[in-house]
């Protein structure tokens, strides 16, 4: 089906994507050192956020018992306040609990990961079992969910157990409650070792989140106690005689630091960690409606706001995944990705939107497959180390149009996106996406917004496509917009090769638009 109109209201799109041209070298990235050890462009990033994964863990090299005891002598009397930071204004919204963070995933049945036989999330090395703060609160908000959503108490079990452990091990100093870890931890090049007992400011946001929805469910107020006490931490200066978990920096940028440095009063200032610990900020508002909570969540928001730009962000590459380690890390930038669209729902801020749709951008999930259509004509295919330089190539020319299966989505380094080819002559080459040339049919890394963004729209003609599952086109609709307008903006997504935006309501409902110059979003 087609229909041709014209109108004079209509709608919106984004960033122009240009092509490069493939055989072109390229400077080398820096060696990936300290948290990025990804070998190969090619391979898929693993989501789960682990602290332990990102660093080299060791045995204590102090009595942990006795710094225990050091520290449970430092009474509320000792506790500091954070100083003044920056706040750009961002209020916590009111979201539907389907949204609220850790929803998206729920846990098996079956755990196939190291626990004890009380159902904990244990940690292995050196020929020991650890406890692992960060390991047991995600654990334990993956059994919620499936609670939730499934209503087998197992689950709400497992979440319970994982919780207790925290607090029977918690170490309680400066009024607050904290969770340590036990063993020594070493970081990127130039950071010094954490020593045992350290605590993280994601572990003390993540196990708060743990703490709220555990309360929520079950109505026992010593989650609600545990989630007080929790929570106090974040608000405390660094002390470096005792733990801490929050800090500000000399630019006046408030950080729920993952990795504290003690002795100082510094972290590692590191993305993912503080924005998973600001999610806990934003679950203990929401059964609090506290005014300071609101604003450490505003302050803590606008650090990341602040530092993206120029500190996290590698524009056409992964970004960044700290200050103090300032190495692209591929699996964190899916991550990053996908938090800021989280910050977007939690704020309703359209800043957060755009710069998840610029990181996704710069270097999209891999993790996409289906089929590649190609069309007659001479394609190319390649192999490309992790510079980006080409270290081999092939050709084939098509009489008709045929297809191919791939397994990845990928950008290059120094260069635009690719996919990767499973079976047939292009098998295990790297074949360059080319709208009119090359496909990946279908809907791939779409991004969702929540509530909608605007799509803007110049005077011009436009054509809309409605697609099946397979990619095919069903229909299309061809308007043309006497003046400027626009229509709420649900999703954008590459659609058949290319970027494409979902109107929620007006002429194009049903509709993937494709960019073209004279649409853009906001």
């Amino acid at each position: 089906m087609r229909t041709t109109r014209r109108i004079g209201a209509g709608i919106l799109a984004g960033l122009l994507l240009t092509t490069l041209p493939a055989p072109a070298a390229h400077a080398a990235p820096p060696t990936p050192a300290g948290p990025d050890r990804a070998p190969n462009v090619s391979v898929a990033p693993d989501r789960n956020a682990d602290p332990i994964l990102e660093g080299t863990p060791r045995k204590p090299s102090r009595d942990v018992g006795k710094v225990k005891k050091q520290q449970r002598q430092l009474g509320a009397a000792s506790a500091t306040t954070l100083p003044a930071y920056d706040r750009d204004g961002y209020e916590p919204k009111t979201i539907p609990a389907a949204a609220y963070p850790y929803r998206e995933e729920g846990a098996p049945v079956v755990d196939s990961g190291l626990h004890d036989e009380h159902g904990v999330r244990m940690f292995s090395f050196g020929g020991q079992i650890w406890d692992h703060p960060v390991a047991q609160a995600q654990w334990g908000l993956k059994n919620v969910t499936s609670y939730l959503n499934l209503g087998d108490q197992l689950f709400l079990d497992r979440a319970i157990a994982n919780a207790q452990r925290n607090l029977d091990r918690k170490v309680i100093s400066r009024g607050a409650w904290w969770y340590p870890y036990d063993f020594d931890l070493t970081r990127c090049a130039g950071r010094p070792v954490l020593n045992a007992p350290w605590y993280s400011g994601m572990a003390q946001g993540q196990l708060l989140s743990l703490f709220v929805r555990l309360h929520e469910i079950t109505g026992d107020a010593k989650w609600r106690e545990a989630a007080d006490n929790t929570y106090a931490t974040l608000t405390m200066g660094p002390d470096p005689s005792g733990p801490w978990a929050s800090w500000v920096d000399s630019g006046g940028r408030v950080w729920l630091e993952e990795y504290p440095e003690s002795p100082g009063t510094t972290g590692e200032r590191v993305f993912n960690g503080h924005i998973f610990a600001i999610y806990g900020v934003y679950d203990y508002w929401r059964i609090t409606n506290d005014p300071g909570v609101a604003a450490l969540f505003d302050g803590a928001i606008t650090t990341i706001r602040q530092y993206l730009p120029n500190h996290l962000r590698n524009l056409r590459w992964a970004s960044n995944y700290s200050v103090g380690c300032q190495n692209p890390h591929l699996k964190y930038h899916v991550i990053h990705t996908e938090q800021m669209l989280k910050l977007y729902e939690m704020t309703h801020n359209s800043i957060h939107a755009s710069n998840s749709y610029l990181l996704r951008s710069d270097y999209p999930d891999p993790g996409v497959s289906g089929t590649v259509r190609f069309e007659a004509g001479t394609h190319y295919g390649y192999k490309f180390d992790s510079a980006g330089n080409i270290t081999a190539s092939k050709s084939l020319t098509l009489a008709s149009g045929s297809s191919a299966p791939a397994d990845q989505r990928i950008r290059v380094y120094g260069r635009n996106y690719y996919y990767r080819i499973t079976a047939g002559a292009f098998a295990g080459y790297l074949v360059p996406e080319v709208f009119g040339e090359r496909v990946l049919l279908g809907k791939v890394q779409q991004q969702t917004y929540s509530p909608t963004l605007m799509l803007n729209v110049q005077p011009g003609t436009y054509t809309g496509y409605a697609y099946d599952a397979a990619g095919n086109v069903t229909a299309t609709k061809t308007i043309t917009f006497t003046s400027a307008s626009g229509a709420p903006l649900g999703a954008t997504a590459w659609v058949n090769g290319r970027l494409s935006y979902q109107p929620t309501a007006g002429s194009y409902v049903g509709y993937w638009l494709p960019h073209v110059t004279g649409l853009s979003f906001s």
